[in-house]
Formats: structure tokens, sequence, C-alpha cells
């Protein structure tokens, strides 16, 4: 399977390994709402954020 995107002002196409393919595949047509992604966004930001903190919360207790 080949994709596409925009590098540089250019389009330039690529070919997919099968894994990416088959993942491709498998989520077409699926779409989050607005609410989903917030949610999945800020999950994200959170667990980053206490990655980052971990070694300082550990120092202070």
């Amino acid at each position: 399977m080949y994709a596409k995107a925009i590098v540089g002002g250019k389009l330039i196409r690529f070919r997919l390994s099968p894994e990416l393919a088959r993942a491709h595949r498998t989520n077409a047509g699926k779409a989050m709402s607005e609410e989903e992604v917030i949610q999945f966004v800020e999950n994200r930001r959170r667990a980053l954020a206490l990655r980052r903190a971990k070694p300082y919360l550990a120092s202070r207790s």
C-alpha cells in the first residue's frame, strides 16, 4: 500500500510497511468525536507530566 504526504511543499508518495498498511485498513472510516479527542490528548499530557515529575516527587517523600 502506498501513502502520500506533503513534505516541504511537495507531494511525496511512499510505500507503507505491511503492519502500517494493515492498521490503516483496520482504522478506515473510524473517527473520534471532539470530546474523545480532547480526553485522549489530556490523558497523554497528564501521563507525560507525571513521568517528568516522578523523580522530583520521589525525592520529596
